[in-house]
């Protein structure tokens, strides 16, 4: 007789559909996030034993997708499906929950005076450095393709699209880490603005190329994408600019400062409510919301009363704080909890094709400009935005679903790992100062 504490006992017999009936799916899903929640506290308690004891060899971020890794293995070697579906990585989950506490924390927080002093360096390692990493990495998959080891039989406008796809870069890594080791300001700022504003040209290039699919490239195309971006960057940037300009003249012309808890939660969705709003119009939400950020920092900022201010700022952080240690312990268990590939064994080495394919032509950019060296290291690396949005190529090519987002998480993992020895051998005055701070003397900025 089983058990009434037993799942057999409390739930029904399943559906003939197959699909889980509500009282399973609860309990399930029950067990998943609890394994999440778990498996942040340990991220935190790392974090915290890590800057307590002043440990610099290991980065809480490492010790988060291993985590992620080995929970994920577990529960990919446990018998049945339902807490590895309820798993598995979803990139509207990361897009709309995780994403935006991130973005909207940085522009809230960004010294406005560095960034726009440095923003015509950010410009140009956006689109310059997107562009390049996009075709390079696009027509050495279509090489790739045109072999015929795998017969993948890409076409050069989804190979392009590929590409695309993994030259976008978001602040998740470099922010992690860089906040806690307090970079040079200038070094922060250039790669900080160049890992959103590239989002912006990641996204119309692949927008672009997805409406070139099955058709013939022509010249003309290339005016057409440039049109696309144009409207899309700058509409996203005015759109954050009005939301933040309405928002501060709402603050302005009311007495909210008296009832501050009604005052914070206005603040909050108003910021949010930009990125959703501008998502829905098919721009770019991360640039809204990160001129957003900025409009309420520099306008509505000073109209808040002091707890408001107080509390914009805490929750912020924390929220940004706790979608970044989720994120990296997401892609951890996404390693095994996602689709396996169908595809042969040397798809695994493709990554070695591209994990380093821009550096050489952003080495090359600043040695021709005086830029710390190291912000060449820090734009080669790809970021979670990327595997966020690897589910999106497959539209063209389905055949090879699995095996492209596991191609996009492989890219990404050394990334990770690599930008922590680099971001550590570039801070003023380690003791682990590398080749940068001993052969280059324009390498640490004093502002």
């Amino acid at each position: 007789m089983p058990s009434a504490l037993s799942p057999s006992a409390a739930f029904a017999a399943p559906s003939p559909s197959g699909t889980p009936i509500p009282e399973e799916e609860e309990y399930y899903s029950s067990w998943s996030l609890f394994l999440v929640c778990g498996l942040l506290i340990l991220s935190l308690w790392t974090s915290y034993y890590l800057q307590i004891k002043r440990i610099r060899a290991i980065h809480e971020t490492l010790v988060a997708i291993f985590a992620g890794m080995f929970v994920g293995l577990v529960v990919r070697l446990a018998p049945g499906t339902m807490i590895r579906d309820m798993l598995t990585f979803r990139h509207t989950l990361f897009f709309n929950l995780l994403l935006p506490p991130i973005i909207l924390a940085s522009g809230y927080e960004l010294k406005q005076e560095n960034f726009f002093r440095n923003f015509g360096s950010i410009l140009v390692f956006a689109f310059l450095g997107t562009f390049i990493s996009a075709v390079g990495v696009g027509v050495i998959v279509f090489i790739w393709s045109s072999l015929g080891l795998e017969s993948l039989g890409f076409t050069l406008i989804e190979c392009l699209t590929f590409g695309s796809t993994l030259s976008a870069t978001d602040p998740v890594t470099i922010l992690a880490i860089f906040n806690q080791y307090k970079v040079d300001p200038k070094l922060y700022t250039i790669i900080f603005g160049e890992s959103l504003l590239n989002d912006a040209v990641s996204i119309v290039m692949y927008e672009t190329l997805s409406q070139f699919h099955g058709s013939d490239f022509s010249v003309t195309h290339i005016f057409h994408g440039i049109g696309i971006f144009l409207l899309s960057f700058g509409g996203s940037m005015a759109l954050g600019v009005v939301f933040g300009l309405a928002m501060s003249l709402v603050l302005k012309h009311s007495s909210l400062s008296l009832y501050p808890s009604i005052e914070t939660c206005l603040v909050a969705l108003s910021a949010y409510t930009c990125y959703f709003f501008s998502n829905g119009l098919s721009m770019s939400g991360i640039v809204s919301l990160l001129f957003c950020g900025i409009t309420l920092k520099h306008y509505a900022y000073h109209t808040m009363s002091r707890r408001t201010q107080r509390a914009t700022k805490y929750i912020f952080a924390t929220l940004a704080q706790l979608s970044e240690n989720f994120i990296f312990i997401y892609l951890g268990l996404s390693l095994f909890t996602s689709p396996p590939s169908s595809e042969k064994v040397t798809s695994y080495f493709k990554p070695l094709f591209w994990i380093h394919f821009r550096a050489p032509f952003t080495y090359y950019a600043i040695d021709t400009r005086p830029v710390p060296p190291a912000v060449a290291s820090g734009h080669a690396h790809q970021a979670s935005l990327s595997y966020a949005r690897s589910p999106a190529p497959p539209f063209f090519f389905p055949s090879h679903h699995a095996n492209c987002t596991t191609t996009t998480l492989l890219c990404f993992l050394p990334r990770v790992f690599h930008l922590h020895d680099i971001s550590h051998s570039t801070i003023p005055g380690s003791s682990r100062s590398g080749t940068f701070g001993r052969n280059r003397p324009h390498c640490h900025y004093n502002p």
